[in-house]
């Protein structure tokens, strides 16, 4: 039974005349429409990759300019930054010397006024022993 299907398939599908003479009208047909249509796509193509190159490449060449600019500002920003805490570096280390040296300049200056007043008081001691013997 099977068999029988496979012969009648078979004998459907016997070449004859206008089979051969279908293909021999569809080749030129086919390269016809291969340089009328698939050609003239393949230029549309190429002219759009092109123009997608050139747009990519000013793209990457834009993108590199404000890469360039952004690392640019993030220095100015961190110099910015850096500037006023070199200052106030500066500024505290100028506050901690005067206030090292404030109590040594006032030992320097209190020592001598301090010597003055002992001798002062010693004179004073002495007067009044002096005093205190005469009488």
């Amino acid at each position: 039974m099977q068999a029988d299907r496979f012969l009648a398939g078979i004998e459907m599908l016997s070449l004859d005349a206008s089979i051969i003479a279908a293909i021999i009208i569809f080749l030129p047909l086919i390269a016809y429409l291969n340089r009328l249509l698939f050609k003239f796509l393949q230029r549309i193509w190429a002219e759009q990759e092109s123009r997608l190159t050139g747009v990519r490449a000013e793209a990457q060449s834009k993108m590199g300019r404000e890469l360039s600019l952004l690392s640019e500002f993030q220095a100015t920003i961190k110099n910015a930054r850096m500037v006023p805490n070199c200052q106030q570096v500066r500024l505290r280390s100028g506050a901690m010397k005067k206030r090292t040296d404030a109590p040594a300049n006032a030992r320097a200056v209190g020592k001598p006024m301090n010597q003055d007043f002992c001798a002062s008081i010693f004179f004073r001691v002495e007067g009044a022993r002096q005093l205190d013997l005469t009488t």
